[in-house]
C-alpha cells in the first residue's frame, strides 16, 4: 500500500549515513517512482559539490539509474551540474543561499539536506526551508525528507521539526539480560557509558564501557553489531501529523563498529 507520511525527518550525529540515506531515496525516485525532485544543500557551492561527488557517481556506478538518467549537454556547466533529466522526471540541486533556485519550480519530492546550516533568511524573502516546501504544495503525494546533524540545542532546526514528529529513536538488546534500551551518554546517570582516568585525567585504556540501564550490564563495544542488528525503531511520542510526519534520531553511540569508537568519542568528549 502507498504510505501517506508526507515528510520524514532523520536527526543523526555526523557521519551516521544521513546524506546517503537521501541519496538511496532519490536513486529510488528514479528507478521506481519518476517526478520532480529538488535537493536543497545549505550553499550553491556545496550543491554543485554534492552533485558531483555523490550523485553523479551514483547514477554513473548503478546500472539501473544509468539508462534512465539522460546526460545534460547544455553548454552552461552549472545547469549540467544542477540539474539532472531523468525518465519521468527531473533532479534540481539547489542551495538554501538562493531564493531564486528554490523557487525555480514545483517539485514532487524535497530532499533538504543538512538544514541547520542553512541561513535564517535568504535574500529577504525568509526561511528557505519554507521556500522549498512551497514547491510541493501542488502535489497531494509529495515527500519530504529533512536530515541534520543537530547544532545547538533549543535553537536547531533539526531538533524543532523532530520533537514534532514521532520522535522515533532506536532500541537495542541488553547482550547479557536482554531488556531492551536507548544507547544514551547517561553523564548524570548510573547507566550509559562509562570510563575510567588517569592520574593526569586522560582516559585509561581499555576502560571504555557501556553500562546496561536495566540490570547495570557491563557491555563492550565488540558486542554492539549484534545489538544494533536486533534493534528496532520505537515511536516515543504522538506526532502532531499523525501518520504524515515521522522522525527519527541517531547519537553516536551507535556507530558501527569500525567507524568512531566509543573511546574516541570519550576523548573527544
Amino acid at each position: 500500500a502507498q504510505s501517506i507520511v508526507q515528510e520524514v525527518v532523520v536527526m543523526f550525529a555526523a557521519q551516521l549515513g544521513k546524506s546517503e540515506t537521501g541519496n538511496n531515496w532519490l536513486g529510488y525516485i528514479i528507478d521506481n517512482e519518476p517526478g520532480p525532485v529538488m535537493i536543497v544543500q545549505p550553499t550553491t557551492d556545496m550543491a554543485k559539490r554534492f552533485s558531483r561527488q555523490r550523485i553523479a557517481p551514483m547514477l554513473e556506478e548503478t546500472p539501473a539509474l544509468r539508462r534512465k538518467v539522460r546526460d545534460n549537454r547544455s553548454r552552461d556547466d552549472a545547469n549540467t551540474t544542477l540539474m539532472k533529466d531523468f525518465a519521468g522526471g527531473v533532479m534540481v540541486v539547489s542551495g538554501a543561499n538562493s531564493a531564486a533556485s528554490l523557487r525555480s519550480m514545483p517539485v514532487r519530492y524535497l530532499f533538504l539536506d543538512e538544514i541547520d546550516a542553512y541561513p535564517q533568511d535568504v535574500d529577504g524573502e525568509g526561511s528557505p526551508i519554507v521556500l522549498a516546501e512551497k514547491r510541493t504544495s501542488t502535489f497531494a503525494r509529495r515527500k519530504v525528507l529533512k536530515v541534520s546533524t543537530p547544532t545547538v540545542k533549543h535553537l536547531s532546526r533539526i531538533e524543532a521539526s523532530y520533537e514534532q514528529s514521532t520522535a522515533s529513536k532506536y532500541f537495542v538488546p541488553c547482550p547479557h539480560c536482554g531488556e531492551s534500551q536507548t544507547l544514551d551518554w547517561g553523564s548524570k546517570t548510573p547507566h550509559g557509558l562509562k570510563w575510567q582516568k588517569e592520574d593526569d585525567g586522560t582516559l585509561k585504556p581499555g576502560t571504555v564501557r557501556y553500562v546496561c540501564a536495566h540490570n547495570g550490564c557491563e557491555i563492550e563495544e565488540h558486542q554492539k553489531p549484534d545489538m544494533l542488528a536486533n534493534g528496532r525503531w520505537i515511536d516515543t511520542r504522538q506526532s502532531n501529523r499523525p501518520g504524515q510526519l515521522t522522525g527519527y534520531h541517531l547519537n553516536a553511540l551507535y556507530a558501527p563498529l569500525g567507524w568512531v569508537s566509543w573511546a574516541d568519542l570519550v576523548q573527544q568528549f
